[in-house]
């Protein structure tokens, strides 16, 4: 079946949205900012197919394949591929069915070079060289990395919370503070290091410090939560969509990132803590003009000492000023960092008609590249 392709970017896109979705259902909240984008008629239509094998019964290349040979689109945007398709010829196949239509792909998770750790893939370099925009959640070396395996233009995209999973919080301001919450500092994070310091995460070691420092060198008390962590250290896994839940009832959120050389960088753990509505203390990378200052309760500092320390002035400035500190940082993270804001970001971008959403952050991002 022959489509026909229409490259006219003033008529309202009909969208393809290629997922890396595990199962029906896990990325509701990510597709949801397309279908709203439907809704208020700044796209025609959209659709989405998962790229992952094990989606249901149907092998990953005939489920895409044929999507793309019947479906109506007029744009592509496709998810962090990592390793899809298997071969450069199915790839080849891939692009005669999309036939010229624009390719934007978001990739959402760090990467090295080669030789390096979770060093990129070679289905990622096919997919970024034919791709209008690749949207990148870090600076760089993200940059120099990508441009080498063949990206045409680098988009800066932040990490953003799920407005399904922590609806409850983006709903309702975090709640005061009171006696009854034991909970001083609160991280949640895995610990990637086998052997700290030689393994890992290129953060890993810091990680551990901080945890390290606020399990036997404060006097505050202090939850972990996150796999991989000697016996009696953690509290465990916790669910994904009960992170923002349990922030709140803390008094402080830390946190270090694995990723901690890359500019711009932060994981979603940033805009989670932040529609919690509690102070968030994490890792300080180069750049990061876009996000709110210390008077919304986010602070970046160099290293896990600092992390520690800044912690402990925070709490000593007591229930109400952290409580307030937070409100901001709520106040300012709702109907601004969710998922809703980042498809809007993404097609906005290519789309001239299609409005772009609330200028802090997402007209002080770095780049173009």
């Amino acid at each position: 079946m022959t489509l026909a392709v229409r490259k006219d970017l003033t008529i309202k896109p009909r969208l393809l949205l290629l997922t890396n979705e595990v199962s029906p259902g896990s990325a509701s909240g990510q597709k949801n900012g397309y279908e709203l984008l439907v809704e208020t008629g700044e796209i025609q239509s959209f659709l989405s197919v998962s790229l992952k094998e094990g989606f249901d019964n149907t092998p990953a290349f005939e489920r895409v394949l044929s999507a793309l040979y019947n479906f109506d689109y007029d744009v592509v945007v496709v998810w962090s591929p990592n390793t899809f398709p298997s071969t450069q010829s199915d790839f080849s196949q891939i692009l005669s069915a999309i036939g010229g239509r624009p390719i934007l792909y978001w990739e959402g998770d760090p990467w090295g070079d080669i030789g390096q750790k979770k060093a990129f893939t070679i289905q990622m370099s096919w997919w970024m060289s034919h791709s209008e925009i690749v949207f990148s959640t870090a600076g760089e070396p993200h940059i120099s990395v990508f441009k080498k395996i063949g990206a045409n233009k680098i988009f800066f995209i932040p990490n953003t919370y799920c407005h399904f999973k922590f609806l409850e919080e983006e709903k309702t301001a975090p709640p005061k503070l009171n006696s009854s919450d034991k909970i001083d500092f609160l991280v949640i994070a895995s610990n990637t290091a086998k052997i700290p310091g030689f393994s890992g995460s290129p953060g890993s070691f810091k990680r551990w410090e901080l945890v390290t420092r606020l399990k036997f060198k404060t006097q505050y008390n202090f939850h972990l939560y996150g796999n991989n962590w000697p016996k009696g250290w953690s509290k465990g896994y916790l669910p994904y969509n009960q992170q923002a839940k349990t922030i709140r009832n803390s008094r402080v959120s830390l946190n270090w990132d694995n990723f901690h050389y890359y500019d711009d960088y932060s994981s979603d753990r940033l805009p989670i803590a932040m529609i919690a509505g509690r102070p968030h203390i994490t890792t300080k990378h180069n750049g990061m003009t876009w996000a709110p200052s210390k008077n919304f309760g986010l602070f970046q500092e160099c290293s896990p000492k600092d992390v520690v320390n800044r912690a402990e002035e925070l709490i000593d400035l007591g229930a109400d000023t952290l409580w307030q500190l937070g409100l901001e940082s709520h106040k300012w993270a709702k109907y601004r960092m969710s998922h809703r804001e980042a498809a809007r970001y993404i097609m906005s971008v290519f789309y001239d008609h299609i409005a772009s959403p609330p200028a802090d952050p997402w007209s002080n991002l770095p780049g173009p590249w």
